[in-house]
């Protein structure tokens, strides 16, 4: 079951596909879910999206070299649990 919480964004997130539509603004409250190793954040048009993996599952799927905290260091960048 998932757990429910809210992130705030600290820095800007633009969609991958289109580099003028912003997914996270900073600044802003998301709500978010831990589920497992991964926490899924809605983005600006409503939708829950994978934003991070664990560290321990960031370094074993080669996403990043070392543990450095709970959360992977892209989700850390962007991200500060509210809760």
């Amino acid at each position: 079951m998932p757990k429910q919480t809210k992130v705030l964004c600290i820095i800007t997130s633009f969609n991958l596909d289109d580099s003028k539509k912003i997914d996270y603004k900073e600044g802003k409250e998301y709500r978010a879910e831990i589920i497992g190793d991964d926490v899924l954040v809605e983005d600006e048009s409503g939708h829950m999206y994978l934003a991070g993996h664990s560290a321990i599952e960031a370094v074993r799927l080669g996403i990043q070299e070392k543990e450095n905290g709970r959360w992977d260091d892209w989700f850390n960048e962007h991200f500060r649990f509210l809760d």
